[in-house]
């Protein structure tokens, strides 16, 4: 099956919509850690794979991961600890990757900043008020 970019722009926008929605995002874990694969334009850079939904990430394990089973990650943890984490190691994100290991990868900040963009600015404030908080109990 062919693939375009457009349908890849439109499965990275579906998941930034539906894990804003749902607050969940999904992963596939293994014995050795999290689902990754090489970047299709820097093979010496990691992309870490996550899905907007259980069955996506489904279809990716069997098709790729099948020594992997599906998990949950809190959108919080994701937003603050995955995100900011992967940026600082120099790896990548991939959304709603297909079971082929075809989609857009890209710079973690920037699926950050695009899912707190799809929010409700409410949601938005708890989240930072609970970052809030959670930095200054670590002082």
């Amino acid at each position: 099956m062919l693939r375009d970019r457009a349908d890849s722009e439109a499965d990275y926008t579906r998941f930034v919509e539906r894990v804003a929605a749902s607050e969940t995002v999904w992963a596939l874990k293994g014995p050795d850690g999290y689902a990754w694969c090489e970047s299709n334009e820097d093979p010496e850079q990691q992309v870490l794979l996550f899905w907007s939904d259980r069955a996506y990430a489904a279809r990716a394990g069997k098709a790729e991961f099948p020594e992997c089973e599906v998990s949950t990650i809190p959108l919080f943890d994701f937003l603050f600890r995955w995100l900011p984490g992967m940026s600082d190691d120099g790896a990548l994100a991939g959304a709603n990757w297909t079971g082929q290991l075809i989609g857009l990868e890209g710079e973690p900040m920037a699926l950050h900043d695009a899912i707190l963009d799809a929010m409700p600015a409410n949601k938005v404030v708890e989240y930072k008020a609970r970052l809030d908080r959670e930095m200054a109990d670590q002082r």
